[in-house]
């Protein structure tokens, strides 16, 4: 008995640390465009997070992991979309057209899932927290709940293709009550430097 439950713990911190591996491995190999990506977003959408900016709003240092989801299909064939909260549906990114063009094949599918073992948050790098006007999800609730005022964005963990060269994102804005909008952003790397190439709203508050 002492030694199969030895096997069983044995086993469950191998499988641990190998998916830790996965994880670690994917940041590391994404996390130069990750930062890349959050100066984009900053600049080319416009954000007033900037500290030389007027009235400027703040900006979350950890990006939250969206998980990719597989929709339900039922016996009639139709998909349903139920998708809870930080879940974007893989049917909802493969094979979308952005400007007449398919942005996540089906050859991107494994790539995507695999995107899964992100870590839960993955914290800006200091030189960009250095130019904006920074703070965290929890500093921001902690405001809300003592009736302070808030207005701060939060952006998911870049999700990329297979070849790396585009990429999908979420934004969030919060400022208050029924205050509040999101965004879909698709970027492309183009000459080696991101590029938003299409957005659009998710919902509004």
């Amino acid at each position: 008995m002492k030694n199969t439950l030895l096997l069983i713990v044995i086993f469950t911190l191998l499988v641990n640390c190998k998916h830790k591996s996965k994880e670690n491995e994917l940041y590391a190999s994404n996390i130069k465009d990750i930062n890349e990506i959050v100066e984009t977003i900053i600049i080319q959408d416009s954000l007033n997070v900037l500290i030389t900016e007027k009235e400027s709003k703040m900006f979350c240092v950890d990006l939250v992991k969206l998980n990719i989801a597989i929709p339900e299909k039922r016996k009639d064939g139709i998909i349903t979309i139920p998708i809870p909260f930080n879940n974007v549906s893989l049917h909802n990114l493969i094979d979308r057209k952005i400007n007449d063009e398919i942005f996540f094949s089906t050859k991107d599918s494994l790539t995507l899932m695999e995107q899964n073992l992100n870590p839960q948050t993955i914290r800006i790098s200091n030189d960009i927290i250095s130019k904006i006007n920074s703070t965290t999800h929890e500093l921001e609730l902690k405001k809300r709940k003592k009736g302070e005022l808030y207005r701060f964005y939060e952006m998911n963990i870049p999700i990329f293709s297979l070849d790396k060269n585009k990429a999908y994102v979420e934004l969030g804005y919060y400022c208050g009550g029924l205050c509040g909008s999101g965004k879909a952003l698709y970027l492309k790397k183009i000459n080696g430097k991101w590029k938003i190439i299409d957005s659009w709203r998710t919902w509004i508050s």
